[in-house]
């Protein structure tokens, strides 16, 4: 071989060796990115915290948590702290999971963001309406409400 041809054939194996390398960290970097975006979770809570939810990285509720004066809500209204408060979760995983992807591309990792990747929305904050905190009606000593469905439950005529 000449110099000339010796000279190339050691610079195609060093860019050979070089690409091989770049391919390496890829690969790594995708696998890390997987990891994390894994071991994500999003959670969320109401005003006053009497709803709480977990997520995992892909919005699959992991944890649902209500405080025992959630059962003096009108039921629309929590069914609807709860679905807003569930969103609210979904979009801090989804944020969390953007900004893996966004430190890959920022490695030059990947040219792009994928396209499921978009912004979360902006999710406001969730109050529950209930009765105000402390003055929830209590029994007093002597009286025994019957515990057990109302009478109407009882009665025995055809629907």
């Amino acid at each position: 071989m000449t110099e000339d041809a010796e000279a190339r054939a050691a610079r195609l194996r060093a860019q050979s060796e070089e690409g091989a390398a770049a391919v390496d960290r890829r690969q790594n970097a995708r696998e890390w990115a997987e990891k994390q975006v894994a071991a994500i979770t999003g959670t969320a809570q109401s005003e006053h915290g009497d709803v709480r939810a977990t997520v995992d990285h892909s919005g699959l509720l992991l944890r649902l948590e209500l405080s025992p004066l959630t059962k003096q809500a009108k039921q629309d209204d929590l069914a609807h702290a709860i679905t807003a408060v569930v969103r609210q979760a979904t979009a801090d995983a989804r944020n969390q999971v953007r900004e893996v992807y966004v430190k890959l591309q920022n490695e030059g990792v990947i040219r792009a963001l994928p396209p499921f990747l978009l912004p979360a929305p902006e999710v406001g904050s969730v109050a529950l309406a209930l009765p105000v905190r402390g003055n929830a009606p209590s029994r007093r000593t002597g009286e025994h409400a019957e515990e057990g469905p109302p009478d109407s439950w009882l009665k025995e005529e055809p629907w």
